[in-house]
């Protein structure tokens, strides 16, 4: 488990780095990923701008509220952490598909044009 985390952390960098800070997943379809804005959402909670927070990606909520069961249940009982997690996801997934309905492509969730998926089919043109 250990092993697998350390591998997914350093994909997750070798990312970053390869996208120079920018989403990956935006990057090669254009389209916002479910934690897209979620550090700048972070920002303004700390902040304690609360609306702004929310505006950027309101999963930052549902992240602080979740963290604590998930932790705890992590180290205590692996069922119920795979179930808390599993319903986390799917929280998350679900707004995710709700801001895509009714805000995307507008400021938070813009389309970037240019992305990788784009220019390929540019070049195929």
């Amino acid at each position: 488990m250990k092993k697998s985390i350390i591998n997914l952390l350093l994909v997750i960098v070798i990312l970053v780095v390869l996208f120079m800070w920018q989403c990956p997943f935006e990057r090669i379809t254009g389209i916002p990923c479910p934690g897209c804005m979620i550090t700048t959402a972070a920002y303004y909670l700390l902040r304690l701008d609360f609306e702004k927070a929310f505006y950027f990606n309101p999963v930052i909520y549902l992240l602080v509220v979740m963290s604590i069961p998930l932790i705890y249940t992590y180290f205590k009982n692996r069922k119920w952490f795979r179930r808390l997690l599993i319903l986390t996801l799917a929280i998350w997934l679900g707004i995710y598909i709700y801001r895509m309905i009714t805000i995307f492509p507008d400021y938070p969730m813009p389309y970037v044009e240019d992305n990788l998926i784009a220019r390929i089919l540019k070049g195929i043109k």
